[in-house]
C-alpha cells in the first residue's frame, strides 16, 4: 500500500475521534494488501459504526474490533469461479484518435460535401426504381423525382413541413404534408440529409408526397457470439457530491459475486463505459458549488479506485464525455494519459475516442458518449427526455450521430465526416442523458445506460430527472437486455479476504 492510502486510514478514524492501535492497523494493512477488491471504505465505516454504538464508548481501535467486522468462514460464499473466456475485441474505427481538423471556409465546404457523399451512397443503396436528380437539373415540368439533399432550413406551418434542400447543385423548397401515419418530416433534422418523393413542381417550389431518411436496414439478426455478456454503464461522474458512492459500490460487489445472479457473473467480460467518468471543473455555471472535489486529476484518481476494484479478468472499455478532460469537439479523442495515467497502467482497462466501432465476439458495437441528444430533443418535437432511446432511434434514421451543426453540440470540421453511421450496429450504446432507457429499431438493440450520479442544483434547473444506479446487462449470444437497479441490492457481511 502506498503512504497516501496508509495516511488515509488513519485520517478515518482521526476525524471521528478514535485512535488505531497497531495491532489494529497492521492488520487492516494485511487485509487490504492481500485483497485489492476488497471495499476499504466500507470496512473502516463499519468499524466506526460498531465503535460509535458501544454502550461503553473507547476511544481505541483494537484488533478485535477488527476482527469482528470480518466474515466468519461459514459465512463466506463459496469464491466465485469465473469462466475462462478470452477478450475478442476487434477496433472498427476509433476516428476521435486520427481525425484531420481542417480549418476555415474551405474546411466547413469540404466537410460537408463529405457528408453529403457519404449520406448518398447510404441512400443509393436503398432498393429502389428511380434514380435521383440533382437540384440543378430541375425544371417545373417535372413529376415524380427522387432528390437528396441536407436540409438547410425547417419550418413547420400547421399541418405542413416547408423544408430548404441543398446538395452540391443549389438549393430547393419542398412542401410535406405531416399527420398521425407520417410522422417523419416532424423528426427532420437540421443539416441531415433527406431522400424526398417529388410529385409536382409549382413556381420553383416542389411539393413532395413522402419525406424518407437514410436508414439503417430491417436486418435478421444471426447469432455470432457465445454466452458471454457485457454490463454497459455512462455517467459515473465521481468528484461530484451527487455521485452515488455506496450505489456504485453495490456495483462493484456484485461483478465479485457477493449479490447474486452468479450464473451471469460468470460468464460476464466486458464493462462498457460511455463517458462522463468524472464531474469535471468548470463545465457549467457554478459547479464548484456542486463538486466535492475541484482537482480534476484527483477526480481521475479516484475514478481509477473504483476501477481497480472490478475482478481482472473483466476487460474494461472507456470513452470520454463532455465532463472529462478532453477536447470537447466531436468526434472526441480519449482522455489524456496525463489526467489519469492509473487507468493505463491497468491491464484489463482499454482508453478509446468518442464516438467508438468495434466488434466484441463479432457483435457490432457502436459506443458514443450522446452529446447530440440535446440537439435532437431541441429539434424534434416528437422526441422527449423521458425515452432517450427514441431520440437515438432517430439519429439510426438519419445515420448520423451528430447532424445539427452550430447548435449545443461542438463538431470539429475534418476532411472526412467520421460521425456518419457507416455500418449498422448490432448495438447502439450512449449516455449523456442520465435517464436509463433501452429498445429495439430494425433489429439493432438501442441502450442508454442512464448515469450514477443523483439530481444536481443544475439538472433540476433545467429540468433533467434522473433515473440514476441502474445498468444494462446484455447477453451478446442473443441480445437479450437484463436491467440491473444496483439501488436496491444491500451491502453484504460476506466481503471474502483471504
Amino acid at each position: 500500500m502506498s503512504i497516501e492510502e496508509i495516511e488515509k486510514i488513519v485520517y478515518e478514524f482521526t476525524k471521528k475521534g478514535f485512535q488505531i492501535e497497531p495491532d489494529a492497523f497492521r492488520k487492516l494493512v494485511e487485509i487490504f494488501t492481500e485483497c485489492r477488491e476488497i471495499n476499504k471504505r466500507e470496512i473502516i465505516n463499519k468499524i466506526i459504526k460498531r465503535k460509535m454504538a458501544e454502550s461503553i464508548q473507547s476511544t481505541f481501535v483494537t484488533i478485535k474490533d477488527v476482527e469482528d467486522i470480518l466474515p466468519k468462514k461459514e459465512e463466506l460464499e463459496d469464491k466465485i469461479e469465473y469462466e475462462d473466456i478470452k477478450v475478442d475485441i476487434e477496433i472498427i474505427r476509433d476516428p476521435g484518435n486520427e481525425v484531420k481538423i481542417l480549418e476555415g471556409i474551405e474546411g466547413f465546404k469540404n466537410y460537408f460535401l463529405n457528408r453529403y457523399m457519404k449520406l448518398l451512397k447510404i441512400a443509393n443503396s436503398r432498393p429502389s426504381q428511380k434514380s435521383f436528380t440533382t437540384i440543378d437539373k430541375i425544371t417545373n415540368n417535372d413529376k415524380d423525382i427522387r432528390i437528396a439533399g441536407l436540409v438547410k432550413e425547417k419550418k413547420v406551418v400547421k399541418d405542413k413541413v416547408i423544408l430548404e434542400v441543398e446538395d452540391p447543385t443549389g438549393v430547393l423548397k419542398i412542401v410535406s404534408k405531416q399527420d398521425n401515419q407520417n410522422l417523419t418530416p416532424i423528426e427532420i433534422l437540421p443539416d441531415q440529409l433527406v431522400i424526398a418523393e417529388i410529385t409536382s413542381i409549382r413556381e420553383g417550389i416542389a411539393y413532395a408526397t413522402r419525406i424518407e431518411f437514410p436508414e439503417i436496414p430491417d436486418k435478421g439478426f444471426q447469432p455470432r457470439a457465445p454466452e458471454i455478456y457485457a454490463l454497459l454503464l455512462s455517467d459515473l461522474h465521481v468528484g461530484s457530491k451527487s455521485f452515488q458512492k455506496e450505489t456504485f459500490e453495490h456495483l462493484l460487489h456484485w461483478l465479485q459475486g457477493y449479490h447474486g445472479d452468479r450464473e451471469i457473473i460468470k460468464k460476464l467480460k466486458y464493462v462498457i463505459v460511455a463517458g462522463d467518468l468524472v464531474d469535471g471543473v468548470g463545465v457549467y455555471p457554478n459547479q464548484e458549488k456542486e463538486l466535492e472535489e475541484t482537482d480534476i486529476r484527483k477526480q481521475y484518481i479516484l475514478v481509477a479506485q473504483y476501477i481497480e476494484q472490478i475482478p481482472k479478468h473483466i476487460q474494461v472499455i472507456i470513452i470520454p464525455g463532455n465532463h472529462d478532460a478532453t477536447r470537447q469537439a466531436l468526434p472526441q479523442p480519449s482522455i489524456p494519459k496525463k489526467y489519469c495515467e492509473e487507468l493505463y497502467r491497468m491491464d484489463n482497462v482499454k482508453m478509446y475516442g468518442d464516438p467508438l466501432e468495434i466488434k466484441l465476439h463479432g457483435i457490432n458495437f457502436l459506443v458514443y458518449h450522446g452529446r447530440s441528444l440535446d440537439d435532437v430533443f431541441a429539434f424534434s418535437p416528437s422526441s422527449e427526455t423521458s425515452k432517450p432511446e427514441n431520440a437515438m432511434k432517430i439519429l439510426l434514421k438519419a445515420r448520423h450521430l451528430a447532424p445539427v451543426f452550430g447548435a449545443r453540440t461542438i463538431i470539429a470540421p475534418a476532411e472526412e465526416d467520421s460521425l456518419v453511421i457507416d455500418t449498422p450496429p448490432d448495438i447502439f450504446h450512449a449516455g449523456h442523458v442520465h435517464i436509463f432507457g433501452y429498445t429495439k429499431y430494425r433489429n439493432t438493440l438501442i441502450i442508454n445506460s442512464g448515469t450514477f450520479q443523483n439530481q444536481t442544483m443544475h439538472q433540476k434547473s433545467i429540468g433533467i430527472n434522473p433515473t440514476p444506479g441502474i445498468g444494462a446487462i446484455v447477453n451478446l449470444n442473443t441480445l437479450e437486455v437484463f436491467e440491473k437497479d444496483f439501488n436496491k441490492i444491500t451491502i453484504q457481511h460476506n466481503l471474502q479476504y483471504i
